[in-house]
């Protein structure tokens, strides 16, 4: 099976090139192009898809209560397909515009992140593997829509300036409209709002199935609950801004959950409960079986 390495060439070999759209071809060569973009795009996918079903697999033949993608390493890699599917939708559907230029290198950060990140499993409790599944999912779908949502922000400033500079029949760089950056921004500021709260009410019922309590002290409790607080007043903020006419509000809240959102999984992941040490004490196994922010 392969390795994450293999994917992260390919992701980066596709960014090579989408930067080579910027040199001047014939229509003929802008045609090879794409098709070699499409055929490496799915190289890429298809290869990064068998290593998370080979991850899955292995989880489920070690455990026989099906412990599903139970590390941070899984997660991150989960995350990063998520962004890879919906870069691959977006080059379909929007082939005219260069969007891979914002969102690949993201995804190339989140994947060069979650290979060095230790692939060691998150807690040992197994009552709770149905919510935790669910828990993790809705997080890592938050989480790839706050990081679309920031590619969609930047895209959006740069056509802002360039409209402002009366430059978009000169630029090189092909960009969607105003108007589908900014409801597309939306929907992701909306939706990542929706999965993060959806994934913290889990990470309760879970710890709950689990260990009968919720330790609401926690720091992976409170930053994941503050996350979802400020992710539904940035969506609210946006809309009532967006009525107005003021479009760049939905693009700033969008890079400023981005931030947030990077700053509180890294809380999270530094938190006790993000760690884990198979030599353990009891106790110390208690509290890392506790999450509701972390992503497990």
């Amino acid at each position: 099976m392969p390795n994450a390495t293999c994917f992260l060439i390919a992701y980066a070999l596709v960014l090579g090139l989408e930067f080579g759209r910027w040199i001047g071809l014939s229509p003929r060569g802008k045609s090879w192009l794409m098709t070699l973009l499409m055929a490496m795009t799915t190289v890429a996918l298809s290869t990064h898809t068998l290593y998370l079903l080979d991850r899955v697999f292995v989880s489920a033949s070690s455990d026989q209560s099906w412990r599903l993608l139970s590390s941070w390493h899984d997660w991150g890699i989960l995350s990063a397909w998520a962004l890879a599917i919906a870069y691959a939708t977006l080059l379909l559907r929007r082939t005219e515009s260069w969007i891979g230029l914002f969102v690949l290198p993201l995804l190339l950060a989140l994947l060069g992140l979650s290979i060095a990140i230790p692939s060691k499993p998150l807690g040992n409790g197994s009552s709770a593997t149905f919510w935790r599944l669910f828990h993790g999912v809705a997080m890592t779908l938050g989480t790839m829509l706050v990081t679309l949502g920031f590619a969609m922000a930047i895209m959006y400033l740069i056509q802002a300036a360039r409209l402002k500079a009366r430059k978009l029949n000169r630029g090189f760089l092909k960009l969607p409209s105003l108007e589908y950056l900014q409801t597309f921004g939306s929907y992701c500021l909306l939706l990542s709002a929706g999965s993060i709260g959806f994934g913290v009410i889990c990470g309760v019922i879970m710890n709950l199935v689990q260990d009968s309590q919720v330790d609401w002290t926690d720091r992976g409790t409170i930053f994941s609950g503050g996350l979802f607080l400020w992710l539904a007043s940035a969506s609210l903020w946006q809309w009532l801004q967006a009525k107005r006419g003021k479009g760049h509000v939905t693009a700033w809240m969008n890079i400023l959950s981005f931030l947030i959102v990077g700053f509180a999984l890294y809380l999270v992941i530094s938190a006790p409960h993000g760690q884990s040490d198979a030599n353990a004490a009891p106790a110390v196994q208690t509290e890392t079986n506790r999450s509701v922010g972390g992503v497990q």
